[in-house]
C-alpha cells in the first residue's frame, strides 16, 4: 500500500486500535501468544510461512500485511525504540513510501522495515528470522536480550 503523510498519521494514530484486535481476537484464533515478545516473533513468524507459500500472496494480502508490519514494528520499538516515519520525496531511497522505524540511537541500517521483515521470512522458511534480526539489532545497540 502507498501512502501520503495525511493518512501515514492516520496509520500511526489507529496503531493501538489494531493491535488490540490483533493481539487477541487474531491471536486467540490461531492460538498465538502476541505479547511483543521476541519469542512471539518466532510465533508469527511459524504462521506468516504456513498461511503464506509465497511473497505474492502476502503482498496481495494488504490487510494482513499491514498488521504484520504494525505487529514486528511494536514488537521492535519495545525492545529498541525508534519512532514510525515514512519517506514520500526520495524516490531513490529504497522505504520509500513505505512505513519503517528509524531512530538516531539504532546503528548500522538506520532504517527498519517490519514490512521487508514479514515478506523476507518467507522464502527463508527459518522460523526466526525476524527475531535474529531484533537480536542483532539489540546486540549492536548494547541492549541485554531477555527472552
Amino acid at each position: 500500500m502507498s501512502y501520503t503523510q495525511e493518512n501515514f498519521q492516520e496509520w500511526i494514530f489507529l496503531i493501538g486500535e489494531k493491535m488490540d484486535a490483533f493481539t487477541e481476537d487474531f491471536a486467540k484464533e490461531n492460538n498465538l501468544n502476541l505479547d511483543y515478545s521476541i519469542r512471539s516473533l518466532d510465533e508469527i513468524e511459524k504462521w506468516i510461512i504456513g498461511t503464506y507459500p509465497t511473497i505474492k500472496e502476502l503482498r496481495d494480502d494488504h490487510k494482513m500485511l499491514d498488521l504484520l508490519t504494525i505487529y514486528i514494528g511494536e514488537t521492535f520499538r519495545k525492545h529498541i525504540g525508534g519512532k514510525w516515519v515514512m519517506d514520500t520525496e526520495d524516490q531513490e531511497n529504497a522505504y520509500y513510501m513505505m512505513p519503517t522505524l528509524t531512530s538516531p540511537d539504532y546503528t548500522g541500517e538506520v532504517y527498519k522495515s517490519p514490512r521487508t521483515f514479514a515478506t523476507a521470512s518467507i522464502p527463508r522458511k527459518k522460523g526466526n528470522y525476524i527475531s535474529t534480526i531484533l537480536k542483532s539489532c539489540m546486540q549492536d545497540m548494547s541492549i541485554p536480550i531477555e527472552e
